[in-house]
């Protein structure tokens, strides 16, 4: 042998590491080559799950928009509506308080009306007591008919021209 080799030792050596390599293929690589197989699978599922809850995310979002623009419609169709029942109740008060006004004023102008008649009584009375005073004290003084009747003509015709009211003679 040349060199000092020897055969079988190197056959035991080839043999050892055929046993090795085996071995360690065994105890070794399948787990490993297990190990990640099954992280790359669980990596891929997570993978998926996050796309389909990024999907389950974006129609959520829609969702809730779709909804709070509702909701925003419906708060605008209901500020419409209380601020539409506001102006019904405001005009109703306002109608019925120009109502109560208008009732007020007209009592006042009746009772001004009636106030005005009581007056021009009072003075159409005054009046005929002045004049039966003044035809007494006349017909005291000067008692011909002729001059009777044209003083009581004249303030016929006085008291005509200063109640603005033409009285029938009877």
């Amino acid at each position: 042998m040349p060199l000092n080799i020897d055969i079988v030792q190197v056959l035991l050596h080839m043999l050892n590491f055929v046993i090795l390599a085996g071995g360690l293929t065994l105890i070794l690589f399948n787990p490993v080559r297990k190990f990640i197989s099954e992280r790359q699978k669980r990596i891929e599922d997570q993978a998926a799950e996050n796309q389909k809850n990024a999907e389950e995310y974006i129609r959520l979002k829609e969702e809730y928009e779709a909804r709070l623009r509702a909701f925003e419609e419906e708060t605008a169709t209901a500020r419409l509506q209380a601020e539409k029942d506001a102006a019904d109740i405001a005009k109703k008060y306002i109608d019925s308080s120009r109502a109560e006004a208008a009732a007020i004023i007209a009592k006042a102008e009746e009772d001004a009306e009636k106030r005005k008649e009581q007056i021009l009584d009072s003075a159409q009375t005054e009046i005929g007591e002045l004049v039966i005073g003044a035809a007494q004290k006349l017909l005291s003084e000067t008692a011909t008919p002729e001059r009777t009747e044209e003083l009581y003509d004249a303030f016929i015709k006085e008291a005509e021209k200063k109640t603005g009211r033409k009285e029938k003679r009877q």
